[in-house]
């Protein structure tokens, strides 16, 4: 079944059965001007500053999925989506929700597993549909942003269960101009698995194991990791394995400028917290070298649970 924009099949995407999709053929607002108003909603709210109890935070390349049952998460969220983009997904019958934080590697994989994980978790559900909320990207002068917009509109396409197309607040329509320069207006969102709300969001905790979680956008491997148990209401980061970074302690001795430069897709609208982030995971290499040995010992995963403050606990290795 095709992506579906008011029960029609999206008629705008050109190119979606080629190889590699090209930034070009996407004219996603002049065939369905509706999303622009939707965006424009989205954009009056004001952000939610979500602080620890109850939040799932979800990083680049991780998804998550959970139910309205859960008692240990009420928000999902992500930030500091530049040219990324963040998907939810969501059942409206039973309330199954998905999250996910995609930059533009292994977007087919992602896109079926989280299809997969909400499908999985409804299948019990005689009513209802899923519904796809997209936000992120720029009017970036690489086409970065525009080239993921058109690859997760295609690849939800392109799969077998049927999903229909709420939000699009992407690229050109997430896009504000500041100093003459083109800028993301929303760099983070958060959907409330309750109620299904979605909202702009800034997270002040972004959980456990930042530094060794933002290396593996670096260095790691390009699959797209499911972050949490909703049975466990575990949070489990890895096993995964990185790359050398030869030149990773040559890198940390530069100025911020350098590292602002080229480690990022969009150096001039990263946050003003990024060179720090980019810091710490330099120095979370340099410690941790070989993964198999000091980190992820007998490919056993970071287990995190709640607890009593809310804040995520580490449970053991598993």
């Amino acid at each position: 079944m095709p992506l579906l924009v008011n029960d029609k099949s999206l008629d705008c995407i050109v190119g979606c059965n080629e190889r590699e999709v090209k930034p070009s053929g996407l004219d996603l607002n002049a065939v369905y001007p509706h999303f622009k108003e939707s965006s424009t909603q989205l954009f009056s709210k004001s952000p939610q500053k979500c602080q620890l109890a109850g939040v799932l935070y979800v990083c680049q390349r991780e998804y998550a999925v959970t139910t309205p049952q859960d008692s240990v998460v009420d928000v999902i969220g992500s930030e500091d989506a530049t040219t990324c983009h963040v998907a939810v997904l969501r059942h409206t019958g039973c309330g199954v929700t998905g999250l996910a934080h995609f930059d533009g590697c292994s977007t087919s994989q992602g896109v079926t597993d989280l299809i997969s994980r909400v499908g999985d978790l409804s299948q019990s559900s005689k009513e209802g549909r899923l519904e796809l909320h997209l936000v992120g990207g720029f009017s970036d002068d690489q086409k970065h942003s525009e080239k993921l917009s058109k690859e997760l509109l295609c690849e939800f396409h392109r799969q077998a269960s049927p999903v229909h197309l709420k939000t699009a607040c992407i690229t050109d329509v997430n896009t504000i101009v500041k100093d003459n320069a083109n800028w993301p207006r929303l760099y983070g969102i958060g959907v409330n698995v309750k109620s299904g709300e979605i909202f702009p969001a800034i997270f002040e905790d972004k959980g456990p194991d930042q530094a060794l979680r933002g290396l593996r956008n670096f260095i790691g491997d390009q699959d797209m990791l499911n972050v949490y148990n909703h049975e466990t209401g575990e949070l489990r980061i890895g096993p995964f394995s990185y790359q050398k970074w030869p030149h990773a302690a040559l890198i940390l001795a530069q100025p911020d400028a350098f590292i602002r430069k080229n480690l990022s897709t969009s150096p001039e609208v990263e946050p003003p917290y990024f060179e720090n982030h980019v810091r710490q995971a330099l120095t979370f290499y340099l410690q941790n070298p070989d993964p198999a040995k000091t980190v992820f010992p007998q490919q056993r995963s970071h287990v995190y649970k709640r607890n009593a403050e809310g804040r995520w606990e580490a449970a053991g290795k598993k």
